[in-house]
């Protein structure tokens, strides 16, 4: 059995994927509808202070494998967030199932956008959701979070 090479993603390699995951969930029809098109609705690397949905990168992306032609077998662990602010179980249960219906959704999606240079995302794998409740200033929102890992093949 092949080592398993651990070689970190450059940064170069991370901004590329940063803006094919904005492009891609952007494209999501689970999106709420509130939330398409406007500023602030869909960030990357942030949650925003009101209703958001967040795209973000963790670190541990690393090179999965290197085969004799040069390419190369990425992995990139990543989080989509949902922040609202419900008040009821059910509002709870819809907001999960926001995050829910994306993760599905991306682990369904055949064609993954190319990136540039020859590079490709090959599969994108969720995990179930989780939540967290922030205080601020006495304004409770929860947040349902789902991790996934993207994986791409780069030339």
């Amino acid at each position: 059995m092949a080592e398993e090479i651990k070689e970190r993603l450059s940064k170069t390699e991370y901004d590329k994927v940063g803006e094919m995951l904005l492009e891609l969930i952007a494209e999501c029809p689970y999106i709420p509808a509130d939330l398409k098109g406007k500023a602030g609705g869909i960030l990357y690397q942030a949650i925003g202070a009101e209703k958001s949905i967040s795209i973000l990168t963790l670190q541990g992306g690393r090179v999965k494998n290197k085969n004799v032609w040069g390419e190369v077998t990425a992995e990139l662990p990543i989080e989509i967030a949902y922040k609202s602010f419900p008040t009821s179980n059910k509002q709870r249960i819809d907001a999960q199932n926001v995050v829910d219906k994306i993760m599905q959704w991306l682990d369904d999606v055949e064609n993954l956008p190319k990136l540039s240079g020859g590079r490709r995302i090959t599969q994108i794998i969720s995990s179930p959701t989780f939540s967290t409740i922030d205080d601020v200033k006495g304004d409770k929102s929860t947040v349902f979070v789902a991790d996934a890992t993207m994986e791409c093949e780069i030339n």
